[in-house]
């Protein structure tokens, strides 16, 4: 079963890349380059359907942050994965908004693809671990050509 994932990071560019390289590594991907349109389309028959969500912090419009808060209000059983290329920026926002996420959760660009999956398969595996105490099968994810790729 595809894991469903909603993408939501205003650079076409990498919106684009991050989705190809999640698709490639058996995610469903969902994704927007408006945070606007990304939060009608969970409002509508989306809302509950998304194991994750990752969010660009920084954004016209609406901030990763402001986003995750009003999806909260929809689906508070929601993970969400932060992306950022600004340290800075990071720093300061995980302190006072979100103390409670783990570091795991914050995504520093650029980022090699494989870590990128490996990264987002601990936070689904994390929730899943969380919901039956089971355990979760890991996955191995790598390049096919034994290439180590960079997102930019």
């Amino acid at each position: 079963m595809n894991k469903r994932v909603l993408l939501v990071d205003d650079e076409p560019d990498l919106n684009l890349t991050i989705k190809m390289v999640l698709e490639e590594n058996g995610f469903k991907v969902d994704s927007f380059t408006d945070p606007l349109s990304a939060l009608e389309n969970f409002k509508g028959e989306s809302a509950g359907m998304y194991e994750l969500l990752i969010l660009d912090m920084k954004m016209p419009g609406i901030n990763g942050f402001e986003l995750y808060r009003q999806i909260k209000k929809i689906d508070d059983k929601v993970k969400v994965c932060f992306l950022t290329a600004s340290e800075l920026y990071y720093e300061q926002f995980r302190k006072e908004l979100f103390p409670a996420l783990d570091n795991n959760c914050y995504i520093q660009k650029p980022i090699e693809n494989e870590m990128l999956i490996k990264r987002l398969n601990r936070i689904l595996s994390a929730n899943n671990d969380n919901n039956n105490k089971h355990g979760n099968r890991k996955r191995n994810y790598s390049q096919p050509s034994g290439k180590r790729e960079t997102l930019a």
